[in-house]
């Protein structure tokens, strides 16, 4: 595997392809992606400041508010799925057998083997291994760690699904629900709360608050292994 970093204006992705030759379609779908969301913003920057879901038309951006009626968020909390997603679905069709795409956390990728992904908290360290052929996506959110908008308080809510742009927005939606003040049995009813509305979109879902984990559906298998912090992809 070879690995890649890429950063343009708020996207700070690494890219992981078996064959170097693919990696400026990646860059390409990345920016083409992005042109089509900032067009967006300009002529309807409502579109970029709501937290409720909203209805689009349009390259991309249709894809982003689908993903926000059905998770019940704003567009922008797939922004970073949706680009991860559409730059793996681009090279895909030219013809790549393997590829992640990892957009500050919010990871797409088309797999032919297994592969292994940390999930970093300031209390966990948990190594999930992905054996999974096609299309599959792990996105989070955080209350704790980054910079992105979250009403919730969790150290992690992930979200595991094929389409990137709608883990995205779930993982959000699932953070939200996250209060300061959550126990253990309240993040337990919290997740089965959302798999009942997220379940017929999605693959499976975790938390991670202090100490506590918790988890519903179907999640790639935990495995030993060691998540080095400095494999993140940063902004």
């Amino acid at each position: 595997m070879q690995r890649f970093k890429f950063k343009h204006k708020e996207t700070v992705a690494t890219i992981i392809l078996d064959e170097e030759k693919y990696y400026n379609i990646v860059v390409k779908a990345i920016l083409e992606a992005r042109r089509a969301i900032e067009e967006k913003i300009r002529e309807d920057p409502f579109f970029h400041l709501t937290i409720e879901p909203y209805e689009c038309r349009g390259f991309i951006v249709e894809r982003m508010c689908y993903a926000s009626k059905v998770a019940n968020v704003g567009p922008m909390a797939s922004v970073a799925g949706v680009i991860a997603q559409h730059a793996v679905e681009r090279t895909v069709e030219k013809g790549a057998e393997f590829i992640v795409v990892d957009n500050g956390g919010d990871i797409a990728m088309y797999l032919n083997r297994p592969l292994r992904v940390g999930l970093y908290t300031y209390t966990q360290r948990i190594c999930f291994e992905v054996d999974e052929d096609g299309f599959y996506s792990i996105c989070t959110s955080s209350g704790t760690i980054g910079h992105s908008i979250s009403l919730g308080f969790a150290d992690a809510a992930t979200v595991f699904a094929r389409d990137a742009c709608i883990a995205d927005a779930f993982a959000t939606a699932l953070c939200n629900e996250i209060k300061d003040e959550f126990d253990k049995r309240e993040i337990e009813s919290a997740l089965m709360d959302f798999w009942r509305r997220a379940e017929n979109f999605i693959l499976g879902a975790l938390v991670v608050k202090g100490e506590v984990v918790g988890f519903v559906g179907k999640i790639p298998r935990v495995v030993r292994g060691v998540v080095k912090p400095d494999l993140i992809t940063r902004g």
